[in-house]
């Protein structure tokens, strides 16, 4: 923008503090909206045509998606303040942008509470798991909190899950520090690099594990995907019951230690179903609320 359209766009912010939250929301839909166009018509929809796209300079689309922001900025616009707290239902994925420039991506039922502090930039994972897409800031460090674990970064990208017997962290790009508070604090912080993973507990020393391809598919949930490969198909069935009303329920317990390679999308348990039926000819039942799968033949 020119000077002068920044001093207007300045001038605006700082006449509603609820705005900052609205301009963030506009510049992540702006972002959605550009990948969109980039990618086209699906391959493998045949016959689609290509949507027109709107002809809208920045600043228009700005200011239309800014004004629709206003209308629920009791929702969105906490985005924009220091401290705040969101949530994920059963089935909900969501991509957040934070006031400091950093992402984060939230799996389903999971909860943080965020802190921009000046001095450094503080989350807690609640409860599930997300992932941080940090932006760069030597002068505030980036720590998530869950439990007792804590990890730091300063312009990296890693995700944090809480587990019954601890908490794993998984790391995507750059490096982190990671420590539990009831181990002698940071001073016996473990170092982690793209690709490690390791769960931080009470009760257990850490083990950096270095599985790349492993991160890749457990992270498969951004995209709102489930990555069957080297998981059984009680585990599989397990994480589609996460994201789903419909629970699936596998009465043979050979047919349950079986595996499949590929990927499904995770609001999709009934292709999980005929994938299983098709490969072991299980006998398939269905009501409203259960998929059950039957003797394998």
């Amino acid at each position: 923008m020119s000077p002068d359209d920044e001093a207007v766009l300045q001038d605006w912010l700082a006449g509603d503090p609820r705005r900052r939250g609205a301009l963030l929301r506009a510049q992540a839909g702006w972002h959605a909206l550009s990948r969109a166009r980039a990618l086209g018509p699906s391959a493998e929809w045949q016959g689609g045509s290509r949507l027109p796209v709107p002809n809208l300079s920045r600043r228009r689309a700005f200011a239309v998606a800014g004004g629709l922001g206003l209308v629920a900025a009791s929702v969105l616009a906490v985005i924009g303040l220091r401290t705040h707290e969101t949530m994920t239902h059963t089935g909900e994925i969501r991509r957040l942008p934070m006031s400091d420039g950093s992402i984060a991506a939230m799996n389903t039922e999971s909860r943080l509470r965020i802190d921009m502090a000046e001095a450094e930039r503080r989350i807690e994972l609640v409860k599930g798991e997300a992932w941080f897409k940090v932006a760069k800031n030597k002068e505030r460090p980036f720590i998530v909190a869950a439990g007792t674990a804590r990890v730091r970064a300063v312009g990296t990208a890693f995700s944090v899950k809480k587990l019954e017997d601890g908490v794993e962290v998984l790391v995507t790009e750059g490096t982190v520090m990671a420590w539990s508070t009831q181990d002698g604090g940071d001073e016996r912080a473990i170092r982690l690099n793209a690709g490690d993973r390791t769960i931080i507990s009470d009760h257990k020393p850490a083990h950096i594990r270095h599985a790349p391809d492993d991160i890749d598919d457990d992270l498969a949930w951004r995209e709102g995907q489930i990555a069957l490969n080297g998981k059984s198909l009680s585990e599989v069935a397990g994480e589609f019951n996460r994201y789903n009303q419909i629970k699936i329920v596998i009465q043979d317990s050979d047919l349950a230690k079986e595996r499949l390679i590929g990927r499904l999308s995770a609001n999709d348990p009934e292709a999980f179903s005929n994938a299983i039926q098709q490969a072991y000819g299980a006998n398939i039942s269905r009501t409203e609320k259960i998929i059950l799968i039957g003797t394998k033949k």
